[in-house]
């Protein structure tokens, strides 16, 4: 994303309340799984999340979290990557490769191959794929859906935090 094209959390769909809850869990590792129908712009607010929270800030971010081995994982924490973006989270072996960035003390951004926009139902999802996440509190849930006005792109976001 340039910074010219750059579009604020709360212009993409975000409430002024979202970004604020969202600035303040970002400050340490963290797993954001982005859940919503296809279309519905999961991967667009993730490489808006990105963008807002770690390029802007000239944080390291990687976006092929999907094609990397657990020890690449493993070498990019020890390069100091602050996160890691997985796309189309589907297997259970995508699931564990997102949820390994915790013991790298990384933050990842887990985009579902397709799922509900609905933030609390999408939770519901993550914990059938990654069960231990019930007792952890750096769990964020955002649902994503498009919620176009007058023929203007927009997005509708919803968040389950844990």
């Amino acid at each position: 994303m340039s910074s010219r094209n750059f579009q604020s959390l709360p212009d993409f769909g975000f409430s002024i309340d979202q970004v604020r809850q969202l600035q303040a869990r970002m400050v340490r590792p963290q797993f954001l799984y982005i859940s919503g129908p296809a279309g519905g712009g999961k991967t667009k607010a993730a490489l808006l999340l990105a963008w807002t929270f770690f390029q802007a800030y000239r944080r390291p971010f990687r976006i092929d979290g999907q094609d990397m081995t657990t020890a690449q994982i493993r070498q990019a924490a020890i390069e100091k990557t602050a996160g890691i973006l997985f796309h189309d989270l589907a297997s259970p072996h995508d699931y564990l490769k997102a949820g390994y960035c915790f013991d790298c003390h990384m933050t990842a951004i887990g985009i579902a191959f397709d799922g509900l926009p609905n933030a609390t139902y999408g939770h519901a999802t993550l914990l059938t794929q990654l069960p231990a996440l019930v007792t952890r509190e750096d769990v964020t849930v955002i649902g994503i859906d498009r919620a176009d006005e007058d023929g203007v792109e927009r997005y509708k976001a919803d968040i389950h935090l844990q």
